[in-house]
């Protein structure tokens, strides 16, 4: 990963609290790593609503990384694609991974790396873009055009792109089993929510921004 692309990011890229994991979370993990934890705010609030005793944050970004450190147990700072091969196996029982894999080189190395981290029964919860929606498909199709911009499903710092079907085979290995996957939530009353009404959820994968996936080591 480029490190200057990051450090052009808008501040609020690093500072939400992914609550639209929520549905997708155990009860309860003894010990949480995040990859690609911003300034902390999910693990800030996942600690402070009980969900676990121990957290950790890798951040490749310093000044995000630098503002996690106030709420959280341990922060690595630097590549995550390095930072993962010198954690100890075995150590977490839940690893999040939003909006992290479509942006490595190597997103197949990273989940047999998260595996071997993970205890066993343990989780990894992550966040995949969808590229397959009806307005990149029209953009390529109709218009022959594959623009990417500074955020979203085409965002430039993105180096792979991932289907519903991609992305579950992404988490299917011989370490790894989906138990559960949903799509990402819509924002209220949208031109997306409406038109998945009126279509019945016909269309629901191709107006799908992101897909949450939950996967457990065997």
């Amino acid at each position: 990963m480029i490190i200057q692309n990051y450090n052009q990011k808008e501040e609020t890229y690093f500072n939400n609290a992914r609550l639209d994991i929520l549905p997708l979370l155990p009860k309860y993990s003894e010990s949480i790593l995040e990859i690609g934890c911003g300034n902390g705010a999910t693990l800030k609030y996942l600690k402070a609503h009980g969900k676990c005793k121990e957290n950790t944050g890798i951040e490749l970004t310093e000044y995000a990384a630098l503002e996690a450190e106030q709420f959280i147990d341990n922060t690595l700072i630097g590549d995550a694609e390095e930072i993962i091969n010198t954690l100890e196996s075995d150590s977490y029982d839940l690893v999040l991974c939003l909006d992290i894999l479509e942006h490595l080189v190597d997103p197949w190395l990273m989940i047999k790396q998260i595996s071997r981290v993970l205890k066993k029964g343990g989780v990894i919860i992550s966040s995949i873009p969808n590229i397959r929606t009806i307005r990149v498909i029209s953009k390529l199709a109709i218009l022959g055009k594959f623009d990417y911009t500074n955020i979203g499903i085409m965002d430039k710092t993105h180096l792979r792109f991932f289907t519903k079907t991609s992305a579950l085979e992404l988490f299917n290995t011989d370490t790894l089993e989906v138990d559960l996957w949903i799509h990402s939530p819509f924002a209220e009353m949208s031109k997306s929510s409406v038109f998945n009404t009126i279509t019945f959820g016909f269309f629901r994968d191709l107006l799908t921004e992101q897909f949450l996936i939950r996967a457990v080591k065997k």
